[in-house]
């Protein structure tokens, strides 16, 4: 008879997990969320709008869900979404992408950037990175096996200086990607 109990048994039988990343703590959004929420604070670090959702989406929405279009998107998103994008583009900046190869639709700018550097960095690269910068660069690059390479911006302006940027640049650094 086993005498385990159902706790016990999961302890024993579940495998320790090793992050790859174990120095990464809690992100400045978590941070500002909760001094926000403590100090009863507007809070401009996230999109937490203070208003309820307009009904013409909630309705488009649930319309498209009953017709069906509720299954996951192509990779790289919808293709009339990316037309539009295109098209958006085009009329904003008077510059032309194809949006069936130069357009991709992600989840939001955390995923886009570390599907970047997945793509781009390989183990050894070093990366210039401008400080300060978004907290989920470093580790995005170190779990991609890239060397994180720090150059401060110019303090009180926030500009890149380019003598340091250039003087962090060996010739490992000749293919880097700059974030």
């Amino acid at each position: 008879m086993n005498s385990l109990t159902t706790s016990d048994a999961v302890r024993e039988y579940t495998p320790g997990l090793t992050s790859r990343l174990p120095n990464v703590g809690t992100t400045i959004f978590t941070v500002m969320s909760a001094l926000a929420a403590e100090k009863n604070a507007v809070n401009l670090g996230q999109g937490f709008p203070d208003f309820e959702c307009d009904p013409a989406l909630v309705n488009a929405v649930t319309d498209a869900m009953q017709r069906g279009l509720n299954q996951y998107p192509p990779m790289t998103g919808v293709p009339v979404l990316r037309e539009a994008i295109a098209t958006k583009i085009q009329n904003l900046y008077d510059r032309s992408y194809n949006p069936n190869t130069e357009i991709t639709v992600t989840a939001g700018a955390t995923q886009a950037i570390i599907t970047i550097i997945l793509a781009i960095v390989h183990p050894g690269d070093e990366v210039i990175v401008l400080e300060p910068c978004y907290d989920s660069y470093v580790p995005n690059i170190e779990l991609a096996g890239g060397q994180v390479v720090r150059v401060p911006l110019t303090p009180g302006t926030f500009r890149p200086d380019f003598t340091k940027i250039a003087a962090a640049m060996t010739s490992s650094h000749a293919s880097s990607v700059s974030a």
